[in-house]
C-alpha cells in the first residue's frame, strides 16, 4: 500500500547548524519517514546536532570521511545505498538543506504528491529559486519565512535555475544516483543496448518522458503542477558568506562567489506558497527543542555562524565581495 510506504532523503551537510532543525522538521510534516545526514569537516556543531537528531530518532547520523579526491556529496550517495535506512526505503530523494519540497496539490503531503503522479519508478521536480531579498543580516528564522521573493513560475533565468531533484524508487532498476537523478542498474535491465526501455519517469505534473533522455535539467514540456523544490541557494548575505568560506560539496573545485550569486540570487515576484505550510512544521521543531541538549547545539551553531559571518566581513581580500553582495539583490 502507498501509504505503508517509506521515503527517505538523504543529504550532505557542511557548517549547517542553523538550518537543520528547521528543514527536518518540515520535510518530517509533509511526510518524509527518514533522513540521512553525512557531515564532513564541520566547525560550527553540525556533526554534533547531528549526533543527537539520531540519538532522539529525528534522523540518522553518519560522519563523512573523506580521502584528497573524494566529494563529499558523491561519496555520501555512495556510503548511503549500504544503510539499513537506505536499504528498507521505498523512495529516495537527494536533497540539501537549502531545498523545501513544496507539494501543491491535496494536503500537500508527500504521499498526496504520489498518488497525483501516479505509478512510476522516478519523478522529477524543478527548482524554483529563491533569492535573498534584500536580507542582509543572518537572523534564527525559519528560511521559507524569511525569504519571499522567487523567480516567476515559468521564469528561468539562467540555466542552473532548470535543474530538478528527482524522487526514486529504491528496487532494482536504479544502480546508483547523484545529486540530480539516479541512474540504471545495467546488470538488471532486461535489453543493455536499450536499459532505460520500461523505465516510467515522470515530471512533476505527472507527464511520463522518454528516460533515456533524462540529464539534470528540465526538458522540453516540463511540468510543475503538483510540486516545486524551492531553493534557497544563497539566503542572507551573512550567510552567503559562511557558505563561500565552506565551500561546496559537490564541484569541490569551483568557488562560490559572485558568479554563482548572480547565477542563483532571484526576486522577480513575491512568493508566500510555504507559509500556510510553516505551522506544521513549527509543531514539530517545537518538540524537537523541548530537549534541551539540542537546542543549546542549535544556539551554539547560530552564534557560531553569526561570529563566522562578522569574522569574514573584515578579511581585507574579501571587503570589495562584501559590498558588491550588499548593494546587489540581483
Amino acid at each position: 500500500m502507498a501509504d505503508a510506504e517509506k521515503y527517505l532523503i538523504v543529504t550532505t551537510m557542511k557548517n549547517e547548524g542553523p538550518f537543520m532543525i528547521d528543514w527536518i522538521a518540515y520535510h518530517r510534516s509533509i511526510g518524509i519517514d527518514d533522513i540521512l545526514i553525512y557531515t564532513n569537516d564541520c566547525s560550527d556543531g553540525t556533526d554534533a546536532i547531528g549526533d543527537r537528531l539520531q540519538e532522539l530518532g529525528y534522523a540518522y547520523h553518519e560522519r563523512n570521511r573523506l580521502g584528497p579526491r573524494a566529494t563529499p556529496q558523491n561519496r555520501a550517495h555512495n556510503l548511503a545505498r549500504r544503510t539499513d535506512v537506505f536499504q528498507r526505503a521505498d523512495w529516495i530523494m537527494s536533497l540539501d538543506v537549502d531545498e523545501y519540497v513544496n507539494v501543491r496539490v491535496g494536503d500537500g503531503s508527500i504521499r498526496a504528491f504520489m498518488e497525483a503522479i501516479g505509478p512510476t519508478d522516478a519523478v522529477s521536480i524543478c527548482w524554483q529559486m529563491f533569492g535573498n531579498a534584500g536580507v542582509v543580516e543572518y537572523r534564527d528564522q525559519p528560511v521559507p519565512e524569511m525569504f519571499l521573493m522567487s523567480t516567476k513560475e515559468e521564469s528561468f533565468p539562467h540555466y542552473k535555475t532548470r535543474a530538478f531533484k528527482t524522487l526514486f524508487r529504491n528496487n532494482d532498476v536504479f544502480a546508483r544516483y547523484k545529486a540530480h537523478r539516479p541512474h540504471v542498474n545495467l546488470d538488471t535491465v532486461k535489453d543493455p543496448e536499450h536499459p532505460y526501455v520500461g523505465i516510467v519517469w515522470k515530471d512533476a505534473g505527472g507527464r511520463t518522458t522518454d528516460a533515456s533522455q533524462v540529464g539534470w535539467k528540465m526538458w522540453r514540456g516540463f511540468t510543475h503542477d503538483h510540486a516545486r523544490v524551492h531553493h534557497y541557494a544563497v539566503r542572507s548575505v551573512d550567510s552567503f558568506l559562511v557558505k563561500r568560506d565552506r565551500g561546496r560539496t559537490n564541484h569541490v573545485g569551483q568557488d562560490q562567489g559572485l558568479e554563482y550569486w548572480k547565477e542563483l540570487n532571484h526576486n522577480e515576484v513575491e512568493n508566500r506558497s510555504l507559509l500556510a505550510k510553516m505551522p506544521a512544521m513549527r509543531e514539530i521543531k517545537a518538540k524537537m527543542l523541548e530537549d534541551a541538549e539540542l537546542k543549546s547545539l542549535h544556539d551554539e551553531a547560530c552564534d557560531w555562524h553569526k561570529a563566522k559571518a562578522d569574522e569574514l566581513r573584515e578579511r581585507e581580500d574579501w571587503k570589495d565581495f562584501v559590498q558588491v553582495l550588499e548593494g546587489s539583490t540581483v
